[in-house]
């Protein structure tokens, strides 16, 4: 029996794309995905239709004469599903979510970037990513690892991030001259992350090579801005990204520390579910972030 409850608009939309391109891997360059996502929903598409739609040779691929019966009805399912995607434009949102500093500095080109459609920003940390990205509440997120996310999901490196340690400018000069030691590093306090899930303070890992435990514990916040914002009325020190620092290294209020031995750096993502979000509005939120990176 064959599960047609189950077929995705998504991957007819690959499939027809197959089929212009008459190519697995020019449909992949045109839906701005993998070449494995590509395979991956034609093969679902062919169980759930039950009939072979690709035949496979040394020499490429070629639509199945099943396959080709089928091309007219398939186009207009397509085209049915866009237009119904048409009427409910005014309506529509792409979810776009991030930990807390790379939403505040990315929403403004992503907007920018996507002109009619509205962008809805959900600060959200990289655990929570991880975990909720199979329900549906966001269609792109953008984190600092290649996280493990659903099938339905293609993850496009758009850059680096470098993390550092700040301080207040007071503060910076009683540790003399840089790079800082690590030993010296220990003495003085963090402001540590923390995140509250259910009620329950969950301290946060967040990368630094001296751990929480062989830090010096001050106060805890669960986001950068308020951290650096304690940090710098308290004279403690603040680990993490320096796009999130950008503005209190701007008007004065923090400097960074160089640390002897370190030089810290983190891939950037940005993930997109194919089957919510279109090529050309993944290709635009990806132009948004470089160019919030490159800056």
């Amino acid at each position: 029996m064959h599960k047609l409850s189950d077929l995705r608009a998504g991957d007819v939309m690959i499939f027809l794309a197959v089929a212009r391109c008459e190519s697995v891997n020019g449909a992949a360059r045109e839906l701005n995905i993998t070449p494995s996502h590509v395979s991956k929903a034609v093969a679902r598409l062919e169980d759930q239709l039950g009939i072979q739609l690709m035949v496979r040779s040394t020499r490429g691929i070629t639509i199945s004469d099943e396959g080709n019966r089928l091309l007219p009805q398939l186009t207009d399912l397509v085209q049915r599903v866009q237009e119904l995607d048409r009427r409910g434009d005014v309506d529509m949102a792409i979810a776009v979510a991030a930990p807390s500093y790379m939403i505040g500095a990315c929403t403004l080109r992503i907007a920018e970037g996507l002109g009619g459609t509205r962008v809805r920003a959900i600060e959200m940390a990289p655990a929570h990513i991880r975990m909720l990205a199979a329900r549906n509440l966001f269609d792109v997120c953008i984190t600092l690892a290649h996280e493990r996310l659903p099938s339905s999901w293609v993850s496009t490196q758009v850059g680096e991030m470098r993390r550092s340690c700040f301080a207040p400018p007071s503060l910076a000069r009683t540790l003399g001259l840089q790079p800082v030691s690590v030993d010296a590093l220990r003495t003085v306090p963090f402001v540590l992350p923390v995140y509250n899930a259910n009620g329950v303070y969950v301290p946060v890992d967040d990368g630094c090579p001296l751990t929480a435990a062989q830090r010096t514990a001050g106060h805890e916040a669960p986001t950068m801005a308020l951290a650096l914002e304690i940090a710098s009325v308290t004279r403690q020190v603040v680990f993490g990204p320096v796009l999130a620092a950008a503005p209190f290294l701007a008007d004065g209020r923090m400097v960074e520390l160089a640390i002897e031995g370190w030089d810290l750096r983190d891939d950037v993502f940005v993930a997109c579910n194919v089957d919510r979000v279109r090529a050309h509005q993944q290709r635009k939120i990806i132009e948004a972030v470089r160019a919030v990176l490159a800056t």
